[in-house]
C-alpha cells in the first residue's frame, strides 16, 4: 500500500535550496540530489512505519548518498514531510537528531 505525501513549503525550500547549492559546487549535482530525495519519498510511502520514531510522533529517514534526513509524521495513510535537514546541523528541539 502505497501512502500519500505531502510536503510542507519549508521543507520544499530547504531541499530546493540545497540542490542549487549542490548544483553550483557541480554540474549535474543538484539533480542528483534531488533523484536521491525521490527515492527517500519512495520509500517512506511504500513504508512509513519502517523508519523509527525520534522525536515524539517524528520519523528521519536517511538519503543513501548525500548527508540529509527527511523528518516526517504518519497520521492514517497520510505521510507529512516537515523537514529536509542536513545531517551536520544542530539538532531542531522540535524535531530531534
Amino acid at each position: 500500500m502505497s501512502h500519500r505525501l505531502h510536503v510542507r513549503v519549508v521543507a520544499v525550500r530547504g531541499y530546493t535550496a540545497a540542490a542549487i547549492w549542490y548544483d553550483k559546487r557541480s554540474k549535474g549535482l543538484g539533480h542528483r540530489f534531488l533523484d536521491d530525495l525521490q527515492r527517500c519519498f519512495s520509500s517512506i510511502r511504500s513504508d512509513p512505519r519502517g523508519f523509527q520514531l525520534r522525536k515524539d510522533e517524528f520519523r528521519h529517514a536517511m538519503l543513501d548518498d548525500f548527508p540529509y534526513r527527511v523528518v516526517f509524521k504518519l497520521k492514517g495513510n497520510d505521510v507529512y514531510v516537515y523537514q529536509i535537514r542536513h545531517t551536520s546541523r544542530k539538532p531542531s528541539e522540535r524535531f530531534g537528531p
